[in-house]
């Protein structure tokens, strides 16, 4: 998970402050948002039955080659802020102390405003970075879970697994009756075991895989904290003053877009592809007389 980096109170307050200069601009509109590349999420228990994998995959792709594009356009017009700043810092000075001046009752607005975002930035900045933590943990715990419940799920398959083990006399760690020369009896109950190592993995799919399953209710708590915790927390305390700070410096921002979005949509594919990954690739008992 990515938690942008936030403006430092004092430097909030420089761009509130520079806003004073500038008369409120309205942000570029933003392009199309790269949640429209996210596919939805798999419901079947074998991987192999859906086309999810590679789907994820290229979405994620798409979502970054995306964000790497826009991550240029708005480092060209940071850096243009940072030149037209650096050339003449006295004329911005002077600007700033000129508007505050001309308005002071909105002058003392701002500065309260300033004084209170850096307060907010106190208190938030902590809050936001404790549920970012939170979340993560919550997805491990999660998937400790699943691998506690699917070991139970196996356990009958593997305790007939160890008992033929030992009857045909294969080693401890072997994962398979063998290539030849094995008895029919061997074969049975090899496809037995196999049997009811698929009906374990099964029910269990059911409880964490299905559209009502434990991952899908994780995803959807996941989606819902990016969306409406962390994106509107970084566009506040990120992209609203810098775009101040451009637009006070006469910058123009023709191109710029927030990029949290981005963020946000890259960390759900990638822990959508986590959790998904433990999906087996398909049965173990395979489409033969003896397995149906």
């Amino acid at each position: 998970m990515k938690l942008r980096a936030v403006l430092t109170a004092a430097t909030a307050g420089l761009f509130c402050a520079q806003a004073l200069a500038a008369p409120p601009v309205a942000g570029p509109a933003a392009a199309p948002g790269p949640w429209a590349k996210v596919p939805a999420l798999p419901t079947a228990c074998y991987s192999s039955q859906d086309q999810w994998w590679d789907q994820s995959a290229a979405a994620l792709d798409a979502v970054q080659q995306a964000h790497y594009r826009q991550n240029d356009v708005n480092e060209a017009i940071r850096q243009q802020a940072t030149e037209a700043f650096s050339e003449d810092p006295m004329a911005v000075a002077a600007r700033m102390q000129q508007a505050m001046l001309d308005d002071p009752q909105n002058a003392q607005k701002m500065m309260e405003q300033m004084m209170q975002q850096g307060e907010q930035t106190q208190t938030e900045v902590p809050a936001q970075m404790d549920k970012e933590k939170q979340m993560e943990a919550e997805s491990r715990t999660l998937m400790n879970q699943y691998r506690a419940s699917l070991a139970n799920a196996m356990a009958p398959g593997n305790a007939r697994w160890s008992a033929l083990k030992k009857r045909y006399g294969l080693a401890a760690d072997a994962n398979h009756p063998g290539e030849s020369g094995v008895p029919d009896w061997v074969w049975n109950e090899w496809h037995v075991i196999q049997r009811e190592w698929d009906r374990g993995y099964e029910a269990n799919c059911v409880q964490y895989f299905a559209a009502n399953g434990a991952f899908h209710a994780y995803m959807k708590r996941y989606k819902d904290y990016l969306v409406l915790e962390r994106i509107p927390y970084e566009k506040r305390f990120i992209d609203e003053p810098a775009l101040q700070h451009y637009q006070s410096l006469q910058v123009s921002t023709t191109g710029w877009r927030t990029t949290t979005d981005y963020d946000a949509a890259e960390d759900y594919i990638e822990m959508a592809r986590t959790l998904f990954s433990e999906r087996a690739t398909t049965r173990r008992c395979g489409p033969g007389p003896a397995c149906q």
